[in-house]
Order: structure tokens, then sequence, then C-alpha cells
């Protein structure tokens, strides 16, 4: 173990305790929170899409489906762009642009799959299934989009309540250590 390790365990205290902070802030405002995640998949989406595109043209010559992986840049550039542009009434229909858009994931993916099949590559299998899956998940929450809203804020306070535990036991292990 480095000194530096040693020495800096409170930086990790810190992390921990922010993201405790973050995680009661979720419980006790999900409606904000349901807005700052639709700003914050926008951009992911928006940065993703882009380097897709960018994946796509640069390897048009060797890839089979780049055309699959263009498209697939250039609607997750779109969804960013909405999401981003519209965050208020995004958090409102969230849970319907997700599932659409894990419908389309799956597609892809699936299709992504059947290409690499054709390929040879090992493990597309695993593709295919992970396409059929993702799909099916993109139903189910554009059939129950309240529910879905829900469970993505427990399922976010809680990762960030396990994430700053995590973190704050590892800071209080490293400050004991000599």
């Amino acid at each position: 173990m480095t000194k530096s390790m040693k020495t800096n365990w409170w930086l990790l205290l810190l992390a921990g305790i922010i993201f405790l902070i973050l995680a009661f802030k979720v419980w006790g405002h999900p409606a904000d929170s349901i807005l700052e995640l639709a700003f914050f998949i926008g951009w992911a989406s928006l940065i993703a899409g882009v380097f897709q595109i960018g994946y796509s043209v640069s390897s048009k010559h060797i890839a089979s489906n780049w055309p699959w992986l263009m498209f697939s840049g250039i609607i997750n550039v779109i969804i960013g762009a909405i999401f981003i542009s519209h965050p208020a009434v995004t958090a409102e229909v969230l849970p319907f642009f997700v599932g659409f858009w894990m419908m389309f994931v799956g597609i892809f993916t699936f299709f992504n799959g059947i290409g690499e099949h054709n390929n040879k590559v090992l493990g597309s299998w695993f593709d295919m299934l992970m396409g059929i899956i993702i799909f099916a998940g993109g139903i189910w929450i554009s059939l129950y989009p309240a529910a879905e809203a829900m469970m993505l804020i427990w399922l976010i306070s809680v990762t960030l309540l396990f994430y700053g535990i995590y973190f704050i036991v590892i800071s209080l292990q490293l400050s004991k250590t000599k």
C-alpha cells in the first residue's frame, strides 16, 4: 500500500459523505431527481451518440455493421438533444423514452449479435440474448411507466447509499493502517 493511499484516506471519506448526501437528496426530492436524471441521460446519450458516429465512420472499411452503428449514434444524438432541450417535459415522459430507447437498443444489440455470428465472432450469442432481454425490459417499462419511475428513484438512492457506505468503510480502514 502506498503512502499517499494512507495519508489521503480522508478524500475517500469525503467522497463517501457526498454519496450519502446525494442518496438522501434523491429520497427526499424524487421529482427533482427525475428532472436531473433526464438532463444527465440527455448529455450521456448525446456524447455516446457522437462517439458511435465517429466509430462507425472510422471503421466503415472494416466493420460490416457500420451502418447500424451510424444509425444508433444518430438516434442517440437526437434523443440526447431532446432530453437536454426539454428536461421538464422529458422528466414527465422519461419512463416512455427510456422504454422505447431500450427497445431500440435491444433491437440494435440483437442484430449486432447476428452480424457478429455471421462473422464467426465468439460470444455473439450473448449479444443476441442481451438484445432480447433489453428489448423485453423496454416493453415492460413502456407498459408500467409509474412503476419504472419509482423503481429508478429507489435504485439510484440505494446505489448512492451503498456506494457512500463503501467509501466511508474503506477510508476508515485506510486511516487505521500504519
